[in-house]
């Protein structure tokens, strides 16, 4: 059932008060890191600072946060704190898999004082972007035809999903802020990475923000579930370097997506006002795929450590100790929400967990004005695949919900679901 929709911007106006702000989170060496079940040594430093940022429009919020997932409870702790929040706020992850577990119960072992510290910095941030709210007119570009995505489950079929950009720009022209969306997990650093990074987003915002000196990048992962730079994610078991995961590799695509994204100032693609917010619950169920009891699994698993390289042993231990949580089968549904934004002609969806970028493009589909769609916002819970994708099995669909710790894999439709609701909830708004 959809929550009713909450005003925030006068109709009438061609303009509205946006502010942005970005606060940095210190990581000590020695903290917990997300993203590869494989990788059980701590940071060993900082690459590029986790940042918590902050863009508001008139009266919605939405914050986004480098690291690879957050747990419900902490976005709902997160827009509790928002001093003047009335309606929907969205909390999101970019996903990196180069920072800090900040999850708690899952995808590896959170520091409770790096969780306080994430949740300090998203007040002080929203804070500091409601101080600088300007008046601002928007505009919007999409770019294709990048060559970066790819479908890491088929690699032979062939994607082009968009570059989405939202520029606010100040009375003067100069700009205030950018909203970046790219369906694109941002793991092209591999399991052997120890440092601290933003991955290809952090790129893309740097030089965005070196571009035009002032103005405050804020990046959101889009229905990225299945989509990476192309490599299977099986291929994240391995603690082995991969030498095309590197630091300059993602840098190369930090800074094509930057490049392309500013080509956004020359836009004479104006908005309009925004109008409304709406957000709505789901409530999905997990589907038990395999038949075997914990015991047998874990039985079955600890012959496999015998012969097991050193990543795959890493796994391995990790999906034993879940068959230990045997009070997560106690309930097997997963509550969450869906929000919608209309922004003048543009509605920006954010999506809970992992939806596959089939999720977007059926959004997308159902409406004749652009949509944005973001992923990994307001709770991280896991995959969400299609359902034609899961008679191709593979890790998304049957295996990683042991590392997200749920009890199992979520029920098929729930993607659809998902979709329904999006669809539904932007119908309302238009």
């Amino acid at each position: 059932m959809s929550a009713p929709s909450v005003p925030i911007a006068d109709g009438g106006s061609s303009q509205l008060w946006v502010g942005a702000a970005s606060v940095d989170v210190a990581v000590p060496p020695g903290t917990p890191m997300s993203g590869f079940a494989a990788r059980v040594e701590l940071s060993a430093g900082v690459h590029d600072p986790l940042t918590v940022r902050a863009l508001v429009i008139a009266d919605f919020c939405w914050v986004t946060v480098d690291v690879c997932g957050l747990d419900e409870g902490t976005c709902r702790t997160i827009a509790d704190r928002i001093p003047f929040r009335e309606g929907p706020a969205v909390i999101s992850a970019t996903h990196t898999h180069a920072g800090p577990c900040a999850t708690r119960a899952g995808l590896g072992e959170c520091d409770p004082d790096i969780l306080e510290a994430i949740s300090a910095a998203a007040v002080v941030a929203v804070k500091d972007a409601c101080s600088s709210r300007e008046s601002c007119q928007v505009y919007y570009e999409s770019f294709s035809g990048l060559g970066i995505a790819k479908n890491r489950r088929h690699p032979e079929r062939s994607i082009d999903p968009a570059l989405q950009v939202v520029v606010f720009k100040r009375e003067d022209r100069t700009v205030k802020a950018w909203l970046v969306q790219y369906p694109c997990h941002p793991v092209v650093l591999g399991a052997d990475n120890l440092l601290i990074s933003g991955d290809y987003p952090a790129f893309m915002r740097t030089h965005l923000e070196t571009a035009v000196p002032g103005s405050t990048a804020v990046f959101l992962t889009g229905a990225a579930g299945d989509i990476n730079t192309g490599h299977s994610a099986e291929s994240s078991y391995s603690q082995a370097r991969a030498g095309h995961r590197t630091f300059a590799e993602a840098e190369r695509i930090g800074e094509l997506l930057g490049k392309v994204a500013a080509q956004a100032l020359s836009s004479t693609s104006s908005l309009g006002n925004v109008s409304a917010a709406a957000a709505a619950p789901v409530e999905l169920c997990f589907e038990m795929l395999d038949t075997r009891s914990p015991a047998e699994l874990a039985a079955h698993w600890t012959k496999l450590m015998a012969d097991a390289p050193p990543g795959q042993r890493a796994l391995l231990q990790t999906w034993i100790d879940w068959t230990a949580r045997d009070q997560l089968l106690r309930d097997m549904k997963w509550r969450g929400t869906v929000t919608v934004l209309r922004l003048g002609s543009l509605l920006l969806v954010a999506l809970p967990g992992e939806p596959f970028l089939g999720c977007a493009e059926r959004i997308q589909e159902a409406f004749a004005t652009p949509v944005l769609v973001a992923a990994y916002s307001n709770g991280c819970p896991g995959y969400f695949p299609t359902s034609d994708e899961y008679e191709h099995g593979g890790y998304e669909v049957t295996d990683a919900h042991r590392y997200y710790g749920m009890p199992a894999p979520f029920k098929r439709g729930s993607a659809e679901q998902l979709v329904e609701t999006a669809i539904k909830l932007g119908r309302q708004l238009l």
